[in-house]
């Protein structure tokens, strides 16, 4: 066990683990998180994560990505144009449901966001503050775009910042060794999924 303590109230952030981002087939499978999440056991590791959290009655939050039916996206980025040409992640399809394995609890609060940012069209902040959380656990998909963008958004608002690198992965294994290695240390704790649960 790393040596390290565990500070103030804790949460665990479960982000875009849902069936058109993890799963195959998918109208995303071209950007590669599915065999990533799959070769990565992502999904397991989340799912230890996440009965740890329930056994010690710690609180859970998901957050959904999902797609407007009215969007201008930019020119430029594979992103945009995968998006627009797949037609992905519409409300009220099975694109946006969480995976079965990690189907959320009565209770456990699940928020849509687009695109990106994790705070802007969710009250997310302000459950996190009326809950008085202090450490945000963050795993999910994918590390190049979701996971590091709310890496740094969670650092700006100065919480306590774990990230277990089993619970995250990218489909571009370049990025997501980089990003692990080289930016979110800078920004918080990155460990192991079994070692946060020793923690709690």
């Amino acid at each position: 066990m790393a040596d390290w303590t565990l500070h103030g109230n804790a949460a665990l952030l479960v982000v875009h683990m849902q069936n058109a981002i993890t799963k195959s087939p998918s109208p995303l499978d071209f950007m590669g998180h599915q065999r990533a999440t799959a070769e990565d056991d992502v999904i397991p590791h989340i799912a230890a994560l996440l009965a740890a959290f329930r056994e010690k009655g710690l609180p859970v939050f998901y957050v959904v990505a999902f797609t407007p039916d009215e969007t201008s996206s930019p020119a430029y980025g594979l992103f945009w144009r995968g998006i627009e040409e797949s037609q992905a992640n519409r409300l009220g399809t099975r694109d946006v449901e969480i995976v079965d394995e990690l189907t959320p609890r009565d209770g456990e609060p699940v928020l849509y966001n687009w695109p990106f940012d994790l705070f802007r069209t969710t009250d997310l902040e302000q459950r996190f503050k009326d809950g008085g959380i202090e450490t945000v656990v963050l795993v999910g998909v994918s590390t190049g775009m979701a996971i590091n963008v709310a890496a740094y958004q969670l650092a700006e608002r100065f919480y306590n910042l774990i990230i277990p690198s089993d619970c995250i992965t990218d489909g571009n294994r370049v990025l997501h060794e980089a990003l692990l290695t080289g930016v979110l240390p800078v920004l918080g704790l990155v460990t192991t999924h079994d070692d946060v649960i020793a923690h709690l």
